[in-house]
C-alpha cells in the first residue's frame, strides 16, 4: 500500500509563494494597531536643524545695512573694502548705539560723562558675554571686532572715548565704516 502523501515544504511548486504568504502573516501580526505611517518626525527635525544652522551662518557673512539720517551721515572715502561683520558700535551726533540698541543720548554740543562712558562699556561687557556664550554653543566664536560707525561732525573726543571703552572691554581689531563716494 502506498500513498502518496505530500509535503507541502518538499515540492518545488508552490514553495515561493507559501513563504512569502507566511511572512505577510507574520507582519500583520507583528503591525502595532494605530500605528503612525506617515512624516516621521525624526528625520523633519533633522532636516529643519540643518536649514537652520545654514541660514544662520548665511545671515552671519552678510554685511549689516547702515540707514543714513540726519544726526548720522559718516564721512565719505573712495576706498573700496569689503565691510567685515563684527559688533556695530554707531555714534551719532544725538546717541551711541550697539547692535542697534541705544545705550546713550547724548545732548548737542555737550561731552559724553562719565556716568554715560560706564553705560556703554557695560553694554559692550554684556555683548561681548553673550557672543563669547553662544560660541561655547556652537555659534560663531568672539574675535574683538567691532564696526565703528560714526558720524562726521562727532567730536574726536567722543570718538576716541567709544574707542577706549571697546579696548577695555577686549574688543581689538575697530573698523571705521565710511560712506562711499569721497574725491579723490
Amino acid at each position: 500500500m502506498s500513498t502518496s502523501e505530500t509535503n507541502p515544504a518538499e515540492t518545488s511548486e508552490g514553495q515561493g509563494s507559501s513563504d512569502d504568504d507566511m511572512l505577510l502573516m507574520r507582519r500583520r501580526k507583528h503591525k502595532v494597531a494605530g500605528a503612525n505611517e506617515g512624516l516621521n518626525l525624526t528625520a523633519m527635525m533633522d532636516i529643519f536643524t540643518i536649514i537652520l544652522v545654514f541660514m544662520i551662518k548665511q545671515y552671519e557673512a552678510a554685511p549689516q545695512n547702515i540707514t543714513l539720517s540726519e544726526d548720522l551721515t559718516p564721512p565719505k572715502s573712495t576706498s573700496e573694502a569689503e565691510m567685515v561683520p563684527g559688533v556695530a558700535l554707531t555714534i551719532s551726533k544725538t546717541s551711541i548705539l550697539l547692535d542697534n540698541k541705544l545705550v546713550v543720548t547724548i545732548e548737542r554740543g555737550k561731552s559724553v560723562t562719565p556716568a554715560q562712558w560706564a553705560v556703554v562699556a557695560k553694554a559692550l561687557a554684556d555683548r561681548r558675554d553673550t557672543i563669547i556664550a553662544l560660541g561655547d554653543r556652537g555659534g560663531a566664536k568672539f574675535t574683538g571686532d567691532v564696526m565703528v560707525i560714526a558720524d562726521g561732525e562727532v567730536p574726536y573726543e567722543t570718538l576716541s572715548g567709544a574707542l577706549f571703552q571697546a579696548g577695555n572691554e577686549k574688543y581689538t581689531t575697530y573698523r571705521l565704516i565710511l560712506q562711499a563716494g569721497g574725491k579723490n
